[in-house]
């Protein structure tokens, strides 16, 4: 991981868990997708990435994100929040890379992959 990817993905996490949309769509490439398996979904473009995150990804705000490694590459343990005692697991997320953005989110939605990480199954406020 060059220290230009590091930057990137610093300013993912700050934007994801500041919920700045604008921001974070600012990170990707126009033609962007995300998938969130298991759910058949797709999305492909800033656009429409944005407008999921506010609509029915609105769950996220307020989600807490610990960086992690997963097949060899930078990847992120979303935890969402659970009560005003702290945040419960919720999905790993990868990410592909180039020219200084973001191509692809892959939103693994799978609460059971955090012991395969050595994550806690919780994270206190």
């Amino acid at each position: 991981l060059n220290e230009e990817d590091k930057a990137l993905l610093n300013r993912y996490v700050d934007a994801f868990e500041r919920y700045d949309i604008e921001m974070l769509v600012s990170l990707l490439h126009e033609d962007a997708t995300q998938l969130m398996p298991p759910y058949r979904m797709w999305l492909r473009g800033r656009d429409d990435i944005g407008r999921w995150l506010l609509g029915p990804g609105i769950g996220c705000r307020g989600s807490r994100l610990v960086p992690i490694m997963a097949n060899g590459s930078p990847a992120l343990a979303q935890y969402r929040h659970a009560d005003d005692e702290g945040y419960q697991p919720f999905s790993i997320q990868t990410m592909e890379v180039s020219a200084g953005r973001i191509d692809r989110l892959t939103h693994f939605v799978d609460p059971g992959l955090f012991a395969l990480f050595g994550l806690p199954s919780r994270l206190e406020r």
